[in-house]
């Protein structure tokens, strides 16, 4: 379950745009540091940077919770929205959304698949079609990511949403559309499989013809 880490944050001023807007946001993205805002529990926004170390780390170990300190003040926060460039390549801006411990708030949790699908032996192909899912439950109980356990999976079998009801942790839950397919073992398409055929059998002739002629 969840951990918050603390980071250190530091204020922007946004008085007369000294600490918003796009300039001030590429001045401190390069001095290696992310905008953000902390925002929530009917109190005033609160515009702030964080290290892009920090950023990478958080990133890295999944955290959705964290523990913003600054100038003597902390605010227990979870990530509500990353925003990256156009590449998808780095990060430009987040937004922290102030919690309790108490509460229950929603996150967006990765979707990860285990095991590997008896369809897999008899020709089928897994894919996956969601990667992410937003779930509901208390800061401390939000998940790193959620396994979608696939090895029971034939060709033609699939998994939805509702199928999920087992996998997901105690105290968490998901008010997405029970209908969704996350993920199903496909039959590998019989043109490819043709064609894989076709290129064969032309080697093998363009072999036996160079054999011949020699």
């Amino acid at each position: 379950m969840a951990e918050a880490v603390t980071i250190q944050v530091e204020p922007r001023d946004p008085t007369k745009n000294k600490g918003t807007g796009s300039r001030v946001a590429r001045k401190l993205r390069a001095q290696g540091r992310v905008p953000a805002i902390i925002y929530g529990h009917k109190l005033p926004p609160v515009p702030i940077s964080l290290a892009q170390d920090d950023v990478a780390m958080m990133l890295k170990k999944s955290v959705h919770l964290a523990q913003l300190s600054w100038d003597g003040a902390t605010e227990l926060a979870v990530v509500r929205d990353v925003q990256w460039d156009h590449l998808g390549k780095e990060i430009i801006h987040l937004d922290f959304l102030r919690v309790s411990s108490g509460e229950t708030v929603e996150a967006e949790v990765a979707l990860e698949t285990h095991g590997e699908p008896v369809g897999l032996s008899l020709g089928g192909r897994l894919e996956q079609l969601v990667r992410s899912l937003k779930i509901k439950a208390k800061p401390t109980a939000i998940p790193k990511s959620i396994t979608i356990e696939v090895g029971g999976l034939n060709v033609g079998d699939a998994i939805l949403v509702r199928d999920l009801k087992g996998m997901l942790p105690e105290g968490v839950s998901t008010d997405a559309d029970e209908s969704i397919m996350l993920v199903h073992v496909v039959e590998k398409k019989a043109g490819s499989a043709a064609a894989s055929a076709a290129e064969g059998e032309a080697a093998a002739e363009g072999q036996a013809e160079g054999e011949t002629s020699a």
